[in-house]
C-alpha cells in the first residue's frame, strides 16, 4: 500500500522549494563577483532583492501554514503555479545575471519578483481561505 503524505504537508515542501530554490539562484551573483566575474554592486543589486523576496516567500508560507490541522484543497498545486514560474524565471535571472552584466536583466528580474510573489502571495491566501 502507498503511503502518500497529507496535501497540507506537499503544499509545505512546495513553498520550501519555491523560496529555497531562490535563494540558491540569488546567492549566485555573489559567488561570481567573487571570482572577478561581475562587478561588487552588480552582484548585490541582484542576489539582495532575490534574498528578500525568498525570505518573505518563506515568511509568508510559515504565517499562512495550518499545520495538518487543516487540508488545502485538491486544486492548490495549480493555484500556485504562476507564482512559481514567475519566482523562477527571477532566479534564472540571477543565474544570468552571475554570468554577464547586461543592463536588462535587473528590470527583468524586478518585474519577475513582484509579479511572482504577488501570485505567490495570492494563491496562498485562496488555500488558506478554501482550507477543510
Amino acid at each position: 500500500m502507498l503511503n502518500v503524505p497529507h496535501p497540507s504537508v506537499m503544499l509545505r515542501l512546495v513553498a520550501f522549494a519555491v523560496a529555497a530554490g531562490l535563494a540558491m539562484a540569488g546567492v549566485q551573483p555573489l559567488v561570481a563577483a567573487t571570482i572577478g566575474e561581475v562587478g561588487l554592486r552588480w552582484a548585490f543589486g541582484l542576489t539582495a532583492p532575490a534574498l528578500v523576496t525568498a525570505a518573505l516567500v518563506f515568511g509568508a508560507g510559515r504565517a499562512l501554514n495550518h499545520g495538518d490541522v487543516l487540508q488545502p484543497p485538491w486544486y492548490s498545486a495549480w493555484l500556485l503555479l504562476p507564482g512559481s514560474f514567475l519566482l523562477a524565471g527571477a532566479a534564472a535571472m540571477c543565474i544570468f545575471g552571475a554570468l554577464v552584466e547586461f543592463t536588462l536583466i535587473p528590470w527583468t528580474m524586478w518585474a519577475l519578483l513582484l509579479s511572482g510573489s504577488l501570485f505567490w502571495t495570492a494563491a496562498l491566501l485562496l488555500v488558506r481561505s478554501h482550507s477543510h
